[in-house]
Parts: C-alpha cells; sequence; structure tokens
C-alpha cells in the first residue's frame, strides 16, 4: 500500500481524478449498492428533481466519491507547494477568523462532500488544527497522520474520552475538526430532521457547544471543473446551534449540513446509508 501511495501521490490531479471518475462510472453501471442507496438517498431528500436530474446528481456524486478517495493520496503525499496551490480560494475565511478571535476555540465542521481532505490540510499552514484520531493497525495509520499533520495540524488521540479531550483542545483556542454525517451508535444520538428526512445525529456538537462556549462555523471542500484545484467554503453557524437544548442545538447542525449539501449536491457522497437507523415504529429505510 505504501508504494501505490506514494505513486499516486505524485501523478497530475487530472490523472488522479480521471481515475476517480471510472471508478465511479464503473458503480453507476454495475448498479452497484452505492448507486441504490445513492438513487434511494435523493428520491426521498429531493424529491422536487426531476428523475433524470436526480440520476445526473448521484453519478456524479460516485466520480466525486470516488475522486476523493484517489485525491487522498496527493493531499496526504504530494509534492508541498502543489497540494497548497490547488486551494484557490479559502471563501468565507473571515467566518473562521472572528470565531477564533473570541478566544474559545472553534468547532469546525464538515462533512463528507467533495474534497474535504485538500482543504483541510492546507488550512493548517496558517492555522492550528486539532483532529480526533482512533489508531489502526498498519501502514494506513501512519501515513494518514504524516499526511494529515504536514504543515502543521495535530492528530490526537481521544484516551480519555472524544468530549473530554475536545475541550482540552478547545481552552488552547485551536480548531476542532469533525466529520458528524454520521450514524453514531446507539446511546450517542437522536432523530433530527436533515434534508427532509428523520436522521440518527450524534449529540457530541451540541454537548460540546454548551460545555465549551466555543463557536461554531462550517466548511466545505468544492472540487472545481478540469482539475482546476478546489475552493474551501466557511460560513457561520445557525445562531440556534448554541441553543443550551441538544435538540434544538442538533437540529440547527443538520440544518448547517444541509446548506452544504444544497449548495452542491453532485459533491456530497449520497451513496452512504445515513438513514439506515429509523425512529421506532418506522420502516425500514432501504428496504
Amino acid at each position: 500500500m505504501r508504494i501505490l501511495f506514494y505513486v499516486l501521490a505524485y501523478l497530475p490531479l487530472g490523472v488522479l481524478q480521471a481515475i476517480g471518475s471510472f471508478l465511479g462510472w464503473f458503480l453507476w453501471v454495475s448498479n452497484s449498492k452505492r448507486r441504490r442507496t445513492g438513487m434511494r438517498n435523493i428520491s426521498a431528500c429531493m424529491p422536487e428533481l426531476s428523475a433524470a436530474e436526480q440520476k445526473r446528481i448521484v453519478r456524479a456524486s460516485l466520480a466525486h466519491e470516488m475522486q476523493t478517495y484517489v485525491e487522498t493520496a496527493r493531499a496526504w503525499l504530494g509534492p508541498a507547494q502543489s497540494v497548497k496551490a490547488a486551494v484557490r480560494e479559502f471563501r468565507g475565511i473571515e467566518s473562521y477568523d472572528r470565531a477564533l478571535a473570541k478566544g474559545k476555540g472553534v468547532i469546525l465542521l464538515t462533512l463528507h462532500q467533495g474534497a474535504f481532505e485538500a482543504i483541510a490540510i492546507p488550512m493548517s499552514v496558517n492555522y492550528e488544527l486539532v483532529g480526533l484520531y482512533k489508531p489502526q493497525p498498519g501502514v494506513f495509520n501512519e501515513l494518514s497522520i504524516k499526511g494529515r499533520s504536514r504543515f502543521g495540524a495535530r492528530l490526537v488521540v481521544a484516551a480519555v474520552g472524544v468530549r473530554k479531550t475536545s475541550l482540552e483542545q478547545l481552552r488552547q483556542n485551536v480548531g476542532v475538526y469533525y466529520m458528524p454525517d454520521h450514524d453514531p451508535p446507539p446511546g450517542h444520538g437522536l432523530f433530527s430532521p436533515f434534508m427532509g428526512q428523520q436522521a440518527h445525529t450524534a449529540t457530541l456538537i451540541a454537548k460540546l457547544v454548551r460545555d465549551s462556549g466555543a463557536p461554531v462555523v462550517f466548511m466545505y471542500g468544492e472540487r472545481l471543473p478540469g482539475a482546476q484545484g478546489y475552493i474551501a467554503h466557511y460560513f457561520d453557524a445557525p445562531a440556534e446551534i448554541y441553543d443550551p437544548h441538544p435538540q434544538v442545538s442538533t437540529n440547527a447542525m443538520n440544518r448547517g449540513l444541509e446548506q452544504c449539501v444544497r449548495a452542491c449536491p453532485e459533491q456530497y457522497w449520497w451513496g452512504y446509508r445515513r438513514f439506515k437507523r429509523q425512529p421506532q415504529g418506522m420502516p425500514p429505510f432501504y428496504g
């Protein structure tokens, strides 16, 4: 795997994206589980679109997802100047600057959409960012730590728990990076609206906001066409995210994530089974 990553890291961005597009095309034409899940998701989440438009978006989504995987090697190990220069603009970064100036750290939220690795890693050139992780055996863990910290970000093991470790880091007035668009284990989430559906959503962010007083900023990475690079987008969280009630805060968080999706729906990972857990008494979402 190490050799493969280093080979991919030094290929031109256009070549990597072509490989990713081919893999996405294969997932589409083979009627893969990712394609079927994507179509189920988008038909429920964006019913206002025509069937043809839904298909177009899901097909593009599969290509973008595979491009993200392939581009990871470049973001982690590729030529430093090229990796940094690939982010053409940090659009709305003023939101992050205002949040950081409050001195309580920043909760930086992103999601599985577009080029989240390719923008977060260069961002750490100018900002102290922290990511929490769980160590994994093997070379992949080694490469991921090396790549994600290459420009100064810190990877911290949540040895005393994610919540406690996060609070310790936020007290140092740094940005702590999370991807909350997943289905947490039972007992660690609640159901909250997302794209018109009830999504089982982690309450960690609501608790961190309440306990730390840290401001929240959303970020997503838009992949530009023709291997031109990326735009990093930032915006303030909805005001209700600071409500002490976990349900109100979590609902606001999901509205922020939905804003990211609707800004660039072709690049969201529709193939993830986001709604596999349903409220009690509801039928299975995926059948």
